[in-house]
């Protein structure tokens, strides 16, 4: 019977190491040279694809592609940056997806004109289509394709709404508003892009946006036995003190147990840096630096 053991992989996510105010861990299970733990740690290491899966598999690539969009915003984006709302006009609705598509190069292309006449770095953005069409067997009402876009650019938002057209013509309405960083603000925005699992998605991301950092994964820094005694006690889970002796520097948020019936109890934890702290290779906080959370 092959080896079970706990593996621990933790994402920081910020521009860089020493910048990085959020982190999560996940601590999961894998079996020593089985398949399913190869692609369990896949899958935790990677984002998820789109694709028609049976319902439980739908629902768990529509929670892990929340996270990782979650993980994407905290890293590359601040309060400075924007959320793009785009839609289309009744007489301007493309005929296919192509189209759309088109329509989103074509507005990235003309911002990055613009960026590139005004001396201003490129932009970066995280965009996600949605659109459905109806389905009178499940009562499932038509969506208008649209677009919800985190953006970095230089350009003020009234540029970057006139942004939003073809060939001159204005496509319909571009509302762009800077992102909110109190509470769990940005992690309710990965939520709200990715509300309707059961709506078609697609999800693209510029050159620039960078991935998390994530360590090289670590095994055995935690046993089974110990993580099942944490993950079924709250006191423990939630054990602030304990955590930060784990992970120095940073103060937990949140953590969350979850149970498989092969492979046993997981634990996810939410981390902020404690205001100050170095990162654990002599970097500190920069002064006067916002925190984000996701």
């Amino acid at each position: 019977m092959p080896r079970r053991y706990q593996r621990e992989r933790r994402y920081i996510c910020g521009q860089s190491r020493a910048a990085a105010q959020y982190q999560e861990v996940e601590i999961y299970p894998i079996c020593e040279g089985a398949q399913e733990s190869r692609d369990l740690d896949r899958a935790n290491a990677k984002p998820p694809q789109f694709r028609g899966t049976p319902k439980a598999q739908a629902n768990h690539n529509a929670k892990v592609a929340r996270r990782w969009f979650c993980r994407l915003l905290v890293t590359n984006f601040d309060g400075h940056d924007l959320h793009i709302t785009l839609t289309y006009a009744p007489d301007k609705r493309p005929e296919d997806e192509t189209q759309v598509w088109r329509d989103f190069k074509n507005f990235l292309c003309h911002l990055r004109t613009a960026c590139k006449r005004k001396g201003l770095p490129p932009p970066e953005c995280l965009a996600v289509l949605e659109w459905q069409e109806a389905d009178p067997d499940t009562g499932q009402k038509a969506v208008a394709p649209h677009f919800h876009v985190v953006l970095k650019c230089g350009l003020d938002r009234d540029a970057v709404e006139r942004a939003w057209h073809r060939k001159g013509e204005c496509l319909g309405r571009a509302n762009a508003d800077r992102l909110q960083f109190d509470g769990g603000s940005l992690e309710a925005l990965a939520n709200y892009l990715m509300k309707y699992p059961k709506r078609k998605h697609r999800y693209f991301r510029s050159r620039g946006i960078k991935n998390p950092v994530m360590p090289q994964p670590r095994d055995g820094k935690y046993t089974r036995s110990q993580v099942a005694r944490i993950a079924t006690d709250s006191g423990r889970l939630n054990d602030r003190e304990y955590w930060a002796r784990k992970y120095p520097g940073w103060e937990l948020t949140e953590a969350t147990a979850t149970y498989n019936d092969f492979l046993g109890w997981s634990i996810s934890l939410k981390m902020q840096r404690k205001r100050g702290q170095a990162d654990g290779r002599g970097h500190k906080k920069p002064r006067g630096s916002g925190t984000s959370s996701g």
